[in-house]
């Protein structure tokens, strides 16, 4: 090993000043930055050491680990090099003690431990959303400066997880999981937690059981799991329960202690899920504790200088308003007379004597404020804030599953308009909070001042023995004035969701909704949701993921919920509307099926979604869909989903502008889900209104928002731009983000519509490999589909007739019909007769398949027998919604006009085409290129030669780089060379 580095020892622009410490990882030196001038500390690897091919790679983790994270309470990584052959990682130095040296000179204040603890948990919480977990938190890895603040180091064992962007759910119930080494033990014994000293697959709680450790010796001045050597820690810890804090300190408050045991949970979804609750749960308690302070400290002032009568009305508000943090056994409190007489029971005497005039007080106010001043009601204009409920049950089964049980509760009501959640966390971040933060009452009414809210709803529940007590309110945003509450008492946990909806349907009356609209949209809450709270649990942390655009991993969670609660209605259109998302196609068929069996246990509101969906996915009746969202949309003025699902069918059916408008409106109410911006853009891309188009999904980003789909798009428009550096901007973008198969598709589809055609099969071949793979159907259909049509079009019948038989086997509707188009072009006429055979008595009501693809299919067949005047007749229906398709039916009806020798009804065919080149489908058609070719002849045909030149010329420098031997580019070329 190395000898200590001596003073003045240079590394690199790094002066040795002293050495500070030594650890597992190396030694410390305090050094000089040459460079910069300033201290920093050098983490130093001993040469013996450095060849040690595991302990190298430990010490570069730690500097990425540590590097990737910009927090106040993280220690900063200036870098990490080598010089002379020694590698190290120069950090800020910080001037103060270790904890563990702090420990050494006695017991921490209470309100001190609390700040520290409070601090490690911020920091922990900014490792955890960068994909971090430390496992090794202890007193030594924490450094208190002179100022209080915390740094926390040593990231040397952290683990990174295995998703590769670096954001990770380890904040969810359901957290990611990633494992240390087989068999391996990292960390120090004494504050592992019971999976890592089983070598078991470690997550975020893991922190959390740690932090807990520390927080239990910051208190008790010692360890919760002692033991005279690793062996007896370790049994310890696995079996043994820590003495009670308030035991080892008097000082102790059962708070504090609460915190503590719910930390050290051996079971560790029984442990806090999110640091930032445990963080949460510090601060609100170190805020209880501080006016339980005042207020002693104001009580023996006021008695002592018998002043108390000349207190203000103010003060009584404002000791009020401090009561909404009270502990579980206080949250049953009504009024600020009764919170005085709860606080009365654990003060002395003489300040419950000084306090009974301040109650006459309060009742006084209370009784002109609240019944000679009623708030006013609201009104079907005003929008309402769903703020997070207050959980002092410990059990975090609630959290966020309250909010979303009042949330669906409260949205069947057609007179409350509830202020978006994706809003709310955008809000969140104007106000320099992070998006995830939880919001309180006062979050809450910041929130409503700035976006001019009328008022916001909020809850809480505490434990009551094995009852629950529930309070709703509602509270003026202006004046902070309560307008409207409720009070209820669930008689066991499996009656709080019910016990919820109850209260909901007194509240709602209170705020000024009719009678008769209650009674008319009032489904209880297991009519409406579920009655499962585990249910509603896995819902809520899908409906985030689906918010946030990863509709892929939105589905396990949904899955979660209708396995807890096979009749989940709402469970399972949520799942189907992902499965549809993600190209699961069939699946979401079974999905979207059961949720309409169920549909008599939701709210009118999901009601009409789910018909709605129903009508789109199952029998794809797109007019009576339509018809549904409409009445939706009129019941349901301000629900942002409603415009959202008509402008996508809208597109299907080839009403482009009513598209834009319901996506716009969609986007107005609701800006913070990614879904919502696709479907305008995605219309104005059919319009050919590129650079509009372009600008929604800027403004989609700007929000923080991304779904691949965006990329998908931008990428078209790009191409047709002729912007390169564009197109492999959205390419690098999806092979960086899991979406390999999507970079490979498009270059696919890029290549045909260049004539490209082996370049195009392979690229094609390999994305359908990888759809395979994931057991993505629809995209396995979606790339084949596009494979075969281009392998027809291009006289490649083998390819294109294997093509099309995989896409049609993919799937069991009628979503890739065309594919039957190809069949007949490519001879087998029997094949796509049977198909059709099989399909149509199956969907009877398929716009799309009765409207478009039947017409289209059997004209295809008349063409192929040699009359192209019938086929034009039988694709006369089709021309209602064939702007939505990727110009099949243009194509045939313009071959049909050749064969009858009528050259400019055919140019006109082909020219619709060529006008259109705006893309909605993801992967775009085979058949743009092959126009100008189309219209070349049509051009020739009608003896206007000028204008056949310019289209050969326009399809030759479209496949300027085509492989020479396709048939159609060497029959063009000889049709030129005679024109000329």
């Amino acid at each position: 090993m190395n000898k200590d580095l001596s003073a003045n020892t240079t590394l690199s622009h790094y002066r040795i000043v002293s050495k500070i410490g030594a650890g597992g990882m190396g030694e410390v030196y305090l050094a000089q930055d040459t460079k910069l001038d300033r201290k920093v500390a050098l983490k130093i690897l001993p040469e013996d050491l450095a060849s040690d091919a595991e302990r190298m790679r430990r010490f570069v983790h730690e500097a990425k680990a540590a590097s990737a994270l910009n927090h106040p309470n993280i220690i900063t990584i200036h870098e990490i090099a080598e010089a002379d052959g020694t590698h190290f990682i120069a950090t800020e130095f910080i001037d103060g003690p270790t904890l563990r040296e702090r420990l050494k000179r006695g017991p921490l204040p209470l309100d001190e431990l609390m700040d520290i603890g409070g601090q490690t948990a911020e920091a922990l919480a900014a490792a955890h959303a960068a994909g971090i977990v430390h496992c090794d938190i202890k007193p030594e890895n924490i450094i208190v400066r002179s100022d209080g603040y915390v740094k926390v180091l040593d990231f040397g064992i952290a683990k990174l997880t295995e998703h590769t962007t670096g954001a990770i759910d380890t904040e969810g119930a359901t957290a990611k999981q990633f494992h240390t080494g087989p068999g391996s033990i990292i960390g120090t014994i004494a504050y592992m937690s019971p999976e890592q000293v089983r070598s078991q697959v470690l997550d975020a709680r893991t922190d959390i059981w740690s932090l807990g450790v520390l927080l239990y010796e910051l208190i008790a001045h010692q360890q919760p799991f002692p033991g005279d050597s690793p062996g007896d820690v370790i049994a310890a810890i696995l079996r043994s329960r820590p003495r009670p804090l308030t035991q080892l300190r008097r000082d102790c408050p059962a708070g504090l202690e609460q915190i503590v045991r719910k930390a050290l949970h051996k079971k560790r979804e029984r442990r806090y899920q999110m640091v930032k609750d445990l963080s949460r749960d510090l601060k609100s308690l170190r805020r209880r504790l501080e006016f339980e302070a005042e207020l002693a400290r104001s009580g023996a002032a006021d008695q002592k200088s018998g002043i108390i009568r000349q207190r203000t009305i103010g003060a009584a508000q404002g000791t009020a308003a401090e009561a909404s943090t009270p502990t579980a056994s206080e949250i049953h409190t009504t009024s600020s007379a009764e919170y005085i007489f709860s606080q009365i029971k654990t003060h002395q005497r003489a300040i419950a004597l000084a306090l009974i005039p301040l109650v006459f007080v309060a009742a006084v106010v209370s009784y002109f404020l609240f019944f000679k001043h009623p708030a006013t009601a609201l009104t079907d204009k005003d929008t309402i804030l769903l703020a997070d409920f207050d959980n002092k049950t410990g059990d975090v089964v609630f959290d966020g599953t309250l909010k979303q049980a009042l949330a669906v509760t409260l949205a069947q009501s057609p007179f409350l308009d509830i202020f978006p959640e994706a809003r709310v966390r955008e809000t969140l971040q104007s106000m320099k909070q992070q998006p995830d933060e939880r919001v309180t009452e006062p979050i809450a009414r910041e929130i409503c001042l700035r976006q001019g809210l009328k008022a916001f709803l909020t809850g809480a529940i505490a434990s009551l023995g094995s009852h629950y007590v529930i309070t709703l309110k509602a509270v003026n945003a202006q004046t902070g004035d309560d307008m409207a509450r409720e009070q209820i008492e669930a008689e066991s946990k499996e009656q709080v969701l019910k016990t919820i909806s109850q209260a909901a349907t007194r509240l709602r009356e209170k705020l000024g909704e009719s009678l008769s609209s209650i009674q008319k949209f009032d489904a209880p809450i297991e009519q409406a949701t579920t009655a499962s709270l585990d249910a509603l649990k896995a819902y809520s942390l899908g409906l985030e993921q689906s918010n946030s655009g990863n509709y892929p991993k939105a589905i396990p969670f949904l899955q979660r919920a209708i396995e807890l609660d096979p009749n989940f209605a709402l469970g399972y259109l949520s799942l189907a509307r992902n499965q549809v998302n993600s190209g699961l196609n069939n699946e979401a068929t079974v999905s979207a099926r059961k949720a309409f069996e169920l549909r008599e246990r939701a709210t009118e509101n999901e009601k009409l979604y789910i018909t709605l969906f129903y009508n789109r996915v199952v029998t794809h009746d797109l007019e009576k869909a339509i018809e549904a969202g409409e009445v939706w949309k009129q019941t349901y003025p301000h629900y942002w989903r409603t415009y959202h699902a008509l402008a996508d069918l809208y597109i299907d059916v080839a009403q482009f502008e009513n598209a834009v408008a319901n996506g716009r409106e969609a986007m107005r109410l609701n800006p913070r889900v990614a879904a919502v911006y696709s479907n305008p853009a995605g219309a104005l891309i059919w319009l050919n209104r590129f650079g509009e188009a372009k600008e929604i999904y800027q403004q989609a980003m700007a929000n923080n928002l991304d779904a691949a789909e965006y990329h998908l798009f931008l990428h078209w428009i790009a191409y047709f731009a002729g912007d390169k550096a564009a197109q492999s901007q959205q390419l690098t973008w999806a092979e960086a983000n899991s979406y390999p198969y999507f970079a490979l598709a498009l270059q696919a589809q890029t290549a045909a519509l260049d004539g490209q055609w082996r370049k195009s099969k392979e690229l094609s071949t390999r994305a359908t490999d990888i759809t395979e793979r994931g057991g993505i159907k629809g995209w396995v259909a979606r790339i084949a589909s596009r494979e075969a049509l281009t392998g027809a079009v291009f006289g490649d019948c083998q390819t294109a007739k294997r093509k099309a038989a995989q896409a049609l086997a993919s799937v069991n509707d009628t979503s890739y019909s065309e594919n039957a188009i190809v069949l007949v072009m490519c001879g087998d006429v029997s094949e796509a007769q049977a198909y059709m055979a099989k399909l149509a008595p199956l969907f009877p009501n398929d716009t799309r398949f009765n409207g478009i693809w039947l017409p289209a299919i059997r004209a295809a067949i008349e063409l192929q027998r040699g009359q192209p005047a019938q086929a034009i007749q039988l694709l006369e229906p089709a021309k209602r919604y064939e702007a939505a398709t990727d110009f099949q039916p243009q194509y045939l009806r313009g071959l049909a006009y050749l064969r009858l020798g009528q050259g400019a009804e055919a140019a006109a065919e082909f020219q619709k085409i060529i006008d259109r080149h705006g893309l909605y489908d993801f992967l775009g058609p085979a058949l743009y290129s092959v126009a100008y070719l189309g219209l070349a002849r049509a051009s020739a045909l009608s003896g206007d030669a000028s204008r056949a030149r310019k289209a050969y010329q326009d399809f030759f420098a479209m496949w300027k780089d085509a492989d020479a031997d396709i048939p159609i580019l060497i029959e063009a070329k000889k049709e030129y060379e005679k024109l000329k």
